[in-house]
């Protein structure tokens, strides 16, 4: 066992121990890989947690600007039952006597605190293909012939405002999908005494616009009718911008520059906050970014893993394209250290665990200075030229040494002679 540890855990830092490898099993190759993927795993999620307290402090204009919007008299923030809930709309994208106020140092700001499935009281249009940019309704565009009807394109436009789904609008729903014998309505009327009024208020809208309308997958890719919330992505995001923060019922959403240039994007949640936290002061500000995307940090390791999941076949090619290299480089130089790719392979595999260990040390110094969305890539990078540098050490050796035999040799049989 002494001698198994001694093996598993320094092999990278040793060629005499590494060589070893040859003569074990491939149980230590699978372990290291294992060990490799919790290590990367670990060292990208740090990477992308803890250094953003650093990164909200080191941004002086941001964090003058939340504060801003926060103590600001005309502006009640309060969380209750991980909800937050203002006193007002406040938009700086589209209001002028908001933006005069609450557009500090570049930063834009949008607080809508209505409920999240709320629906959104859209414009459908059609819209010209020609670059004439010309605009016509739903009617007009019936009335094209089926060639000029080719010109045009369907569009949706937000509003920003609040669709309300009285009993009146509903039974104007129904009377439509009835008309259509939509198979999924009367689906949808088996199950009404199941459902809430609102509940199925909401599920006959959903209904009515999909058979309505054409597809609006473009804008609503969960396949519901618009929704109040996705205003503020696409008019105010596709829109170009870059420095914001959308503070909404359930969730936030930013964007800031530090003072360094990093740029760093962010969601929150308000789950750590207990019932009545009311925001008022410049503490108070500052604990409400950072709280909240700390709250993050469980939504984070499901996107992380699934992501390492997804990447996992990427991963298994590292350590077997530096097999490949270490193996036609040993064949090259004929070395006597291995005779096949196995032996290769397990060589390799004997530097996986410190490799990337050392890896995830290296990801987690660099979430200080590179943007989240690029961490798992320069994870995977750092752990390939971890790998690869180590293996060329050993080549690199190894070349030295049998060109030291050979050279013995021949001056041995020279010597013969």
């Amino acid at each position: 066992m002494k001698s198994w540890l001694k093996f598993f855990g320094l092999s990278f830092f040793s060629d005499k121990i590494s060589k070893q490898a040859v003569k074990r099993g491939y149980l230590n190759v699978a372990l290291g890989a294992v060990f490799a993927l919790v290590f990367l795993f670990c060292g990208v999620l740090a990477a992308d947690l803890l250094p953003f307290s650093t990164h909200y402090k080191n941004s002086s204009s941001f964090t003058a600007f939340v504060r801003n919007a926060v103590t600001n008299d005309g502006l009640s923030l309060e969380v209750n039952g991980g909800k937050l809930s203002a006193d007002r709309i406040a938009d700086t994208f589209s209001n002028e006597a908001d933006a005069a106020v609450y557009a500090v140092n570049g930063y834009q700001l949008a607080v809508d605190t209505r409920p999240a499935d709320a629906f959104d009281d859209f414009e459908a249009y059609y819209l010209s293909n020609d670059g004439k940019e010309q605009e016509i309704t739903l009617e007009e565009y019936e009335q094209l012939s089926d060639a000029a009807k080719r010109n045009f394109d369907f569009k949706i436009r937000y509003t920003a405002n609040e669709l309300v789904l009285t009993d009146e609008l509903t039974a104007v729903h129904e009377a439509y999908l009835t008309e259509k014998k939509s198979e999924s309505f009367a689906e949808l009327q088996k199950k009404q005494s199941e459902l809430s009024r609102k509940e199925y208020q909401k599920q006959v809208y959903n209904l009515y616009v999909k058979e309505y309308y054409p597809d609006l997958s473009a804008y609503e890719s969960t396949g519901s009718a618009p929704l109040l919330r996705n205003y503020y992505f696409h008019n105010c995001l596709n829109g170009g911008a870059e420095k914001y923060l959308f503070l909404f019922d359930d969730s936030c959403a930013g964007s800031f520059v530090t003072d360094a240039g990093l740029k760093v994007a962010f969601y929150g949640f308000y789950k750590d906050f207990p019932d009545g936290t009311v925001f008022s002061t410049d503490k108070s500000a500052d604990e409400f970014i950072t709280k909240s995307f700390g709250a993050t940090a469980s939504f984070s390791v499901y996107v992380y893993l699934m992501n390492m999941i997804r990447l996992l076949p990427f991963i298994a090619m590292m350590p077997l394209l530096i097999a490949v290299i270490t193996y036609c480089v040993l064949r090259i130089i004929k070395s006597p250290l291995c005779k096949g790719f196995g032996g290769s392979l397990k060589i390799t595999g004997s530097y996986l665990f410190f490799g990337a260990l050392v890896s995830a040390i290296i990801t987690f110094i660099c979430g200080y200075f590179v943007p989240r969305n690029s961490l798992i890539i320069a994870a995977l990078l750092i752990f390939f030229l971890t790998l690869l540098i180590r293996t060329a050490v050993l080549l690199i050796a190894e070349g030295v040494s049998v060109r030291k035999s050979v050279k013995a040799e021949a001056e041995n049989n020279f010597t013969e002679i």
